[in-house]
């Protein structure tokens, strides 16, 4: 189960083709470069950020007022900035 929401980057090209192949998503993969963080015990998380040229809502979609808590919550606006640009992420933690 863990791989399926950590590791499995690789599924998107297939799984997700069809959305492709239908005019639903461009035909570049927007999944190339997705940023993985593996820890010991079964850990991890994934994120997927928009590729240049390709429309997504900032934040994505996330209303102003939480937005906004992101540099309070992170003490700098670095790591809100990197979020800005995230279309999805995806973790587990193992008990």
């Amino acid at each position: 189960g863990a791989d399926n929401f950590v590791g499995d980057g690789y599924h998107t090209v297939m799984t997700h083709r069809s959305t492709c192949e239908l005019g639903l998503l461009p035909p570049d993969n927007v999944a190339v470069a997705p940023a993985h963080v593996s820890l010991s015990g079964g850990h991890g998380a994934g994120v997927l950020g928009a590729p240049p040229g390709i429309p997504a809502p900032p934040y994505m979609g996330y209303p102003e007022e939480v937005v906004s808590g992101l540099s309070e919550g992170y003490g700098d606006d670095v790591h809100g900035e990197m979020l800005k640009r995230t279309m999805f992420i995806h973790g587990t933690v193992f008990p």
